[in-house]
């Protein structure tokens, strides 16, 4: 009984602890937004660091969400593989609940961007049975046969070349969005609580009444400086790696560039050849 009595103890302190921490910093940030309390910057350095990081996940994240406009102009369509690419990477999450929820909906595995037919196949379909109906003994019966077979040649071509980009580009491009700076973006936010806990200390030595409380309190700036050090060291060391990082964004993009290529040089290889047996 006495052991649960210390446990509680402990507990209801550190949970008191926490309490106090959390309106330090609730009014610390406070006064800063009403100018009424001292904050302490940055270097230059780093804020140029952190500022470029913060430039570059933006402008990547922008593009990555057009890119797969791009990919994928249907939003019905995009929703779809958007909420399937959830699914499936929920069943790999380390949550048991997670996990058991995800093999409960019923879906396709992934993204069906190669496997949907495309305006393509509607079109080569469509123009390839209107022939057949005519009669390819006909000259338009015949030739809506040649140019629909030739947009369907177009279609397979079209859902290859969206695979490739898919697993080439877009699937790396983004998840190195999540995981980079997913982790950047968690160790600035640590980074500004060690930051708001020592001003929020600082500020209590400024306004000590007694020697004793400011002997404590002094004690605290100590501490908090400590972890903010640590943490401005950590954060520093994610944002450069990140920078330098940022260059692999550049081989993403070659990939996206190189199947763009394929795909209208095969498909302008198909219609050219469509076009001469029509002129014949």
């Amino acid at each position: 009984m006495e052991d649960f009595g210390n446990s509680l103890k402990e507990g209801l302190g550190s949970l008191g602890s926490m309490s106090i921490k959390g309106f330090d910093r609730a009014k610390q940030f406070s006064q800063e937004k009403m100018g009424s309390a001292v904050k302490t910057e940055y270097d230059q350095e780093f804020a140029a660091l952190a500022a470029r990081v913060e430039c570059t996940k933006n402008s990547i994240n922008s593009a990555s969400n057009a890119s797969r406009n791009f990919i994928q102009p249907n939003v019905g369509a995009r929703l779809e593989d958007m909420f399937n690419e959830k699914v499936t990477a929920a069943e790999s999450s380390t949550n048991a609940n997670v996990r058991d929820l995800a093999t409960m909906v019923p879906r396709r595995k992934g993204s069906a961007i190669d496997k949907r037919a495309s305006y393509a196949d509607l079109l080569g379909s469509t123009m390839k049975s209107g022939g057949q109906e005519i009669g390819e003994t006909t000259q338009v019966g015949q030739t809506l046969v040649e140019v629909g077979g030739t947009f369907e040649r177009i279609g397979m071509l079209e859902r290859e070349y969206l695979s490739d980009v898919y697993t080439k580009f877009f699937k790396p491009f983004s998840n190195h969005l999540q995981v980079e700076w997913g982790n950047v973006t968690t160790e600035k936010r640590r980074l500004e609580l060690a930051r708001l806990d020592l001003d929020a200390a600082k500020a209590k030595v400024r306004t000590a009444r007694t020697p004793e409380v400011m002997q404590q309190n002094e004690q605290k700036v100590r501490e908090s400086q400590a972890a903010f050090d640590r943490q401005f060291e950590q954060t520093k060391i994610l944002l450069t790696d990140a920078d330098r990082k940022s260059g692999e964004f550049c081989h993403y993009l070659e990939e996206f560039i190189r199947s763009q290529m394929n795909y209208h040089e095969q498909a302008h290889k198909m219609l050219e050849e469509t076009y001469n047996k029509m002129k014949q």
